[in-house]
């Protein structure tokens, strides 16, 4: 077994980005409607069929500004068509309900995506040690550019600082404990057995295009949020200064070069293809690390193209 990694440079839409993940699910339940039709009486095996099952694929990108929120949530906590009005003023972000788990979140350029197609049974893994894996995922991934982050009992992944270093780091403006800044959303969806969705890593304050700079104003109320950076004032913290991220409140969003990741908090402290090859490798690694005993581990990462779940689109 081997994990697939298609991570598209470009951006695109959020309705692009679960068309592709449609496409990865549709394999898996494709594959297990043809076991269940070759053995109805235990369609958890696969030794009736001569087809291979389909690899985990991970699916990495960035966005256009898209607010998401997910769909049983919403349905129990409705956001009012004034506050999606809000959400996308002018045309400035989008709104989405997800089929994810999870409240309120912003996607936005700036912020790498992760996406894993995988079926949990082929692994042994539960739904709940899946979210684990990728909060550890996530954490090793950030400890590569030296930003250190914890698990703590909300969700997602948070800073973890050293107080006596706090001083001495370049971004020591940040007032914030480190318990309060959080650095990944994650948020699953789990269908026969398959997983899909995952993480919402954000990697740096991406700039606005000269063209839409004027565009994208901030207000009194933005400025003392502590996701606002007054150093870049980016996609990122306009996005997060204007909501209460994953309904915490009092909490902040932080990303990886302001928290040292970078010298500087609006540009990538490396590609953010780069950082996604490395959550890639750290995704494999987890799942090799909390699979079942007799499962069959994951040997490699390996790369395949757009093309080979959806025709050219021009997205």
């Amino acid at each position: 077994m081997r994990l697939a990694h298609l991570h598209i440079p470009r951006l695109i839409s959020y309705g692009h980005s679960l068309a592709l993940q449609n496409a990865l699910l549709q394999r898996q339940f494709n594959y297990k409607d043809t076991i269940r039709a070759h053995n109805p009486v235990n369609s958890s095996s696969s030794s009736s069929s001569s087809s291979s099952p389909p690899d985990p694929t991970l699916l990495t990108f960035s966005t256009d500004p898209t607010y998401t929120v997910g769909r049983r949530h919403l349905l129990a906590n409705p956001i009012s068509q004034s506050q999606q009005d809000f959400l996308t003023a002018d045309g400035l972000a989008n709104f989405r309900a997800s089929p994810r788990g999870g409240l309120l979140t912003y996607h936005a350029p700036g912020q790498l995506t992760g996406y894993v197609v995988a079926d949990l049974r082929r692994h042994g893994i539960t739904a709940r040690c899946w979210v684990k894996m990728l909060e550890e995922s996530v954490m090793r991934t950030c400890g590569t550019w030296e930003v250190q982050t914890m698990r703590t009992d909300d969700p997602g992944v948070w800073i973890k600082d050293d107080e006596k270093d706090q001083d001495e780091r370049p971004n020591s403006k940040l007032t914030k404990n480190s318990k309060d800044r959080k650095i990944c959303a994650i948020g699953v969806q789990v269908s026969r057995g398959i997983t899909s969705h995952g993480v919402g890593l954000n990697v740096f304050d991406a700039p606005f295009p000269p063209s839409l700079k004027d565009g994208y104003k901030f207000t009194e109320a933005q400025k003392q949020s502590q996701s606002y950076d007054q150093r870049s004032k980016g996609y990122l913290s306009w996005g997060f200064s204007r909501i209460v991220a994953c309904g915490l409140e009092g909490k902040s969003v932080t990303w990886l070069a302001r928290e040292g990741g970078g010298q500087d908090a609006s540009q990538p402290p490396t590609l953010i293809e780069d950082v996604a090859d490395v959550f890639a490798r750290e995704v494999m690694l987890g799942i090799n690390k909390m699979k079942g005993q007799e499962k069959e581990a994951v040997k490699e990462v390996y790369r395949i193209d757009e093309s080979d779940l959806l025709p050219a689109t021009g997205d």
